[in-house]
């Protein structure tokens, strides 16, 4: 932290110092360090401490710092959710289709488990094996049902042996939450998930990367399609109910 600029101009002052101490924290050795204090940033930067505050509170809602109460502000890596958070809120505000989504989740995955059939190591393997085991519990509520699916497709991104690639899956899988319930509970059904999830593991057990891939394939295919089948089940539905009220 020791090669910082402090100059800034006056103009959003809180931004600027936000985006300098932003490509300290980048750059520096020591990326889990400790940020000088208020009262030392308003020094270094001749600011009020009002305005560090308001930099500190940018660099936090960016998930590069956390708050330690008496202790100061301690640098951070931004995690999972945070990224997922603000991708969401693109999404939502660009109305991304759900063919969108889709689409680069299919890109993202398959080649990811074509990687994994090559790289995947046997620890890794047995997780999975112990993931479709408890999926396999009819009993299981659906919201557990989801967080296990959605281990086995990032351990099996992670398996690829590219960090970003995992990284990159598991924000979407975090973002694709609701839409995986909704192809659950479309016309995929507990034992036909499970099934294809099966069929995707053996091959990457047997380094079969085609296999591998067609088997992913075949399951995102199916997982869309009850999405479909589940939102054309609430529309009709809204459309009776509707129907019933304009009757009364």
């Amino acid at each position: 932290m020791d090669r910082i600029d402090y100059a800034v101009n006056k103009t959003n002052l809180y931004e600027q110092i936000a985006d300098t101490l932003e490509q300290a924290i980048i750059r520096s050795n020591s990326p889990l360090g400790k940020l000088p204090s208020e009262q030392e940033l308003a020094k270094r930067f001749q600011v009020s401490r009002t305005v560090i505050r308001e930099a500190l509170k940018v660099l936090k809602e960016r998930g590069l710092i956390q708050s330690r109460n008496g202790e100061g502000s301690y640098i951070s890596k931004p995690n999972t959710d945070t990224i997922s958070s603000a991708v969401n809120r693109l999404v939502r505000m660009d109305n991304i289709s759900n063919d969108e989504l889709h689409s680069i989740r299919m890109i993202l995955e398959t080649q990811g488990v074509r990687l994994a059939a090559v790289r995947i190591q046997n620890d890794e393997i047995d997780h999975l094996g112990s993931v479709l085991s408890k999926m396999a519990d009819i009993e299981l509520p659906l919201r557990e049902r989801i967080r296990l699916e959605m281990d086995f497709h990032v351990t099996i991104a992670r398996s690829s042996g590219n960090s970003l690639l995992g990284m990159f899956v598991e924000v979407m899988t975090i973002l694709l939450h609701e839409y995986m319930i909704k192809g659950i509970s479309g016309s995929q059904g507990i034992k036909k998930t499970l099934a294809q999830h099966r069929k995707i593991l053996e091959a990457v057990k047997k380094r079969d990367a085609d296999g591998a891939e067609a088997a992913l394939r075949a399951h995102l295919i199916a997982s869309r399609k009850g999405v479909d089948q589940y939102e054309e089940r609430k529309n009709l539905k809204s459309h009776k109910a509707s129907t019933a009220d304009k009757r009364r």
